[in-house]
């Protein structure tokens, strides 16, 4: 355990400053990820790239076939897009920017405008790219893309912006931390909105620092992470002070948050041309909050398409087991039990009942052992070819659990007599990432009962792997897996 862990772990605290924080950064409202900025800029350049020839096709006289203006539109908008992304025009900074953003939309549009037209008098009739429509098509495309990002830019400067800003907070109220702040106001940073600064050891009669709320201990930042309100901690600590700063970073990488570490105060003098990070200024890289961004918009959109066709393939067995489970059993057809989720949060977890239903376990004091006496007939068969499972498919699309991830927990389960929290120190991590219906610890065959420490600990191991190194053929991998399982009936009873 680290020196400081046992005072860095309580349960959310509130304060004055902590509510003050949220206030003045604009959180009254619920936050949004930072990517949906991104996201939502770049499905309208390809709106736009994709409207906008067919517009200039209905004003123009010698327009070319329809055929040829959607070839035109699918590669102008898969260039354009393709090519903003190269420079950097999706990134979150800049979409707080009128000026950079429009320059980067413009260069990546007439790009692929140059490379489209070339395109077009190579490999097709040229007879068939009319002038007029050509250059109309062109007008119409980089003004659109102009007057998007200035849409965009303007909404985000207003009240909209403070909800999509990147919610940073500061640990360490000394001369690193005030300077921190001082430089990211003269940058004018409207992407990101400082939280607040927190130190178990600043003086907290004054309640402010340059301006910015002191928030209190590291307990009061760890409640605000839970709750969704901060995507970033920067440590402005004096380097010399290597124990504290090496245990708040083992205690924060267990947390879905990065973690940067701001230079000593000397580091302040170097040229932005020397910076690594955030803005300008030097910043070392301590730790990624995993699957997020991009990444995350591919996790979300997997989950929606592979749930979604396993709601439709399965809605009539699932329509067949709920029959069975009637006439089997007395009661529910649906078992509710509370798991532990992201970010540590709890979630009710939907399971095909298979005990009878004034056996059925809740609160996960007991576990269910081969050939337990509380499993019904169908549960059993249920159990085995893992159809119990099936109703978590509305966790997936209600956002609650991805297909692919590590198992659900409930709370307070035991591996031999100790809770799951007291026998692995990094726990705690493996919810940094949605829970799955599936994962690598299972395709493993590290499933069912945890009669010993050893198996909760490998269980662990390739969760935290899983989490480390993932990617959407990772997924593919496991969901093969995992159906190669089920068709073996090679499931934990």
């Amino acid at each position: 355990m680290s020196r400081i862990g046992p005072t860095l772990r309580p349960a959310v605290l509130r304060s004055p400053h902590a509510s003050a924080a949220l206030f003045d950064a604009g959180m009254v409202a619920p936050p949004i990820q930072p990517v949906a900025a991104s996201v939502a800029a770049l499905g309208l350049d390809a709106l736009i790239c994709a409207g906008m020839p067919f517009l200039a096709a209905a004003l123009a006289q010698d327009a070319p076939p329809v055929e040829l203006v959607g070839r035109f539109a699918f590669l102008l908008g898969v260039l354009t897009l393709g090519g903003g992304a190269v420079v950097g025009t999706y990134r979150h900074a800049i979409l707080f920017r009128r000026r950079e953003q429009v320059a980067a939309v413009l260069r990546a549009g007439a790009a692929a405008l140059a490379v489209v037209c070339l395109a077009v008098a190579l490999l097709a009739d040229p007879l068939l790219m009319a002038p007029a429509w050509g250059g109309t098509s062109a007008a119409f495309v980089l003004g659109g893309l102009a007057l998007g990002r200035l849409g965009v830019a303007r909404t985000l400067a207003g009240g909209a912006g403070r909800r999509f800003a990147q919610r940073t907070a500061i640990v360490g109220s000394g001369l690193a931390g005030a300077r921190l702040l001082r430089l990211l106001r003269q940058l004018d940073e409207r992407s990101v909105r400082i939280v607040g600064i927190v130190d178990d050891h600043a003086d907290l009669a004054d309640g402010l620092i340059e301006g910015v709320p002191l928030l209190g201990p590291i307990a009061h930042l760890l409640g605000l992470v839970r709750r969704g309100m901060v995507d970033e901690v920067v440590l402005a600590l004096p380097w010399a002070e290597e124990r504290r700063i090496l245990d708040l970073i083992d205690l924060l990488s267990d947390y879905p948050v990065r973690v940067r570490l701001a230079p000593d105060l000397i580091s302040y003098h170097f040229p932005r041309s020397a910076s690594l990070d955030l803005h300008g200024h030097p910043m070392l890289r301590v730790a990624e909050r995993p699957i997020s961004g991009w990444a995350s918009v591919l996790k979300r959109a997997e989950d929606l398409l592979i749930g979604g066709i396993a709601l439709v393939l399965c809605a009539i067995p699932m329509a067949l087991i709920a029959l069975a489970i009637r006439l089997d059993s007395p009661g529910p057809v649906l078992f509710r039990q509370k798991r532990t989720g992201f970010n540590n949060g709890e979630f009710e977890m939907l399971k095909f009942r298979t005990m009878h239903h004034h056996m059925a376990e809740y609160s996960i004091r007991r576990q269910t052992t081969r050939n337990d006496p509380r499993v019904t007939r169908v549960g059993a068969l249920l159990r085995r070819t893992s159809l119990d499972e099936l109703p978590q498919i509305f966790n997936v699309l209600r956002g609650n659990m991805s297909i692919v991830g590590p198992r659900p927990h409930a709370p307070g389960t035991r591996a031999g007599s100790r809770p799951f929290e007291q026998v692995v120190d990094r726990y705690a991590a493996r919810h940094r990432v949605k829970p799955g219906l599936t994962g690598l610890a299972q395709v493993r065959g590290f499933r069912g009962e945890t009669r010993t420490e050893d198996k909760l600990i490998r269980r662990v191991e390739s969760d935290l792997e899983y989490i480390d190194t993932w990617s959407l053929w990772l997924d593919f991998v496991i969901m093969l897996r995992t159906l190669v399982i089920v068709l073996r009936m090679q499931n934990a009873y």
